[in-house]
């Protein structure tokens, strides 16, 4: 039975979605007796949002110390590429929906399921506030609180700790690294009742919205937050088109017919692992040092996913207008911050934009249930975030391969200290 749900697990989600519209139309009064099902599904994914993500940073940033300290500045310009590829991706999704605004101006009934929405949040949020909210003075209360963000900086600092303190620190790794895999496990777990959650919290949705004769206009709103979203998507692939073909003069033509298989591959697995191989095969036909192509592929598939924080920024912009409330433009910019960071944390770990996204509505104040109208169109997205995820990550290589000495590029493959095996990624949900 459980090998079933996982091997059609994509097909039971779509069927449960068509039935949901379908019955959420036809039988509206059936979700009201079984909504609390997708309530129990929301609080499963929180339960393992928290070990999941804190795991995953020290795990990945204590794991890490040793090898940056080796490579100087091939580390260096390949964190600052990753960075900046980062601060841009966010930066075109708060211009993209602020300009197009989606959400305006549309009934709510789709996520609210009938309860009224009273924000948390009173007046502006300063930078001083959020930064004294987000610095945790006890760690276990931000826990109890279910407070993701202070948990994040936690983690990162704690993980930045791990890095300094060598081989002391190897045990407290070894524990994230543990603690992040059964999370992993628990959550793929979480994931089999996927169809059963998502059809009763969609279908609670569509006969809220249908009741209330907003059903179509909500459909439409959905078609055109996708929209902006793959025109962000398409930009930020752009720009670091242009910028490779700036470094190493070759033609448009050759980097997009040498990048074929790798768009094929991403898109039909939606896995950056599955695509990793060819990945480093296609950077290195293009010009980048085999040996940064094997420090830099793997370390950006694990922490450069500007495509996810992309989607995180154009989410939590899309619901909050969708909600009647405006984001300031230093809370947008603290979202922005938010979904960098726990950008950080996506890497390796399936069901990602679950645990991503609970962030930055908790961050927000935008009803978990928001999350179940995302779920039947992330299939989709996921798979050309993927793929823009990965061609970034070849342009990233590639530009840095043509910044950085070849004396130094030479000496990481000699290091043996120095673990350049891929790891495993999973953008899918």
């Amino acid at each position: 039975m459980i090998s079933i749900l996982k091997r059609y697990n994509a097909q039971l989600t779509l069927v449960s979605v068509v039935l949901a519209i379908f019955l959420g139309v036809l039988a509206s009064s059936l979700f009201e007796s079984i909504h609390f099902i997708g309530e129990i599904f929301i609080h499963l994914l929180k339960l393992f949002a928290l070990p999941l993500i804190c795991s995953a940073l020290v795990a990945a940033l204590g794991d890490m110390g040793n090898n940056l300290k080796r490579m100087k500045s091939l580390a260096r310009n390949a964190l600052g590429y990753m960075f900046v590829s980062e601060i841009l991706a966010v930066t075109i999704a708060l211009i993209l929906f602020n300009l197009f605004r989606p959400g305006v101006g549309l009934a709510p009934d789709l996520i609210l399921q009938g309860k009224e929405y009273v924000p948390t949040h009173e007046g502006t949020l300063s930078v001083s506030s959020f930064l004294l909210s987000v610095i945790p003075h006890n760690f276990f209360e931000s826990l109890a609180k279910f407070d993701l963000l202070p948990a994040v900086i936690f983690s990162i600092m704690f993980g930045i700790g791990c890095s300094f303190s060598g081989t002391k620190s190897k045990a407290v790794v070894d524990f994230a690294i543990g603690l992040r895999e059964v999370s992993t496990t628990c959550l793929h777990g979480v994931m089999l009742l996927a169809p059963l959650g998502i059809f009763a919290l969609v279908g609670a949705g569509v006969a809220q919205a249908h009741l209330s004769g907003n059903l179509e206009a909500n459909f439409f709103a959905l078609l055109n937050f996708v929209f902006v979203l793959f025109l962000g998507l398409f930009l930020h692939a752009l720009w670091q088109l242009f910028l490779v073909v700036f470094v190493t003069k070759q033609k448009f033509s050759i980097i997009l017919k040498q990048c074929m298989p790798v768009f094929t591959t991403a898109f039909g697995t939606s896995s950056s692992v599955a695509t990793l191989p060819v990945a480093m095969e296609t950077a290195d036909l293009l010009q980048a040092k085999s040996s940064t192509t094997r420090f830099m592929l793997p370390l950006c598939a694990s922490i450069n996913v500007g495509g996810m924080m992309m989607y995180e920024v154009a989410a939590a912009l899309f619901f909050s207008q969708m909600l009647g409330f405006d984001l300031s433009l230093q809370q947008q910019l603290m979202v922005a911050v938010a979904c960098i960071l726990g950008g950080m944390a996506e890497g390796g770990i399936p069901e990602s934009s679950m645990v991503s996204l609970v962030v930055v509505f908790k961050l927000v104040h935008i009803p978990l249930s928001a999350i179940s109208i995302l779920l039947p169109l992330d299939r989709i997205i996921d798979r050309v975030r993927t793929v823009v995820n990965i061609f970034g990550n070849i342009c990233g290589v590639i530009v840095v391969s043509h910044i950085t000495p070849e004396l130094e590029c030479e000496d990481v493959l000699v290091e043996k200290s120095i673990d350049l095996s891929p790891v495993v990624v999973s953008e899918s949900f």
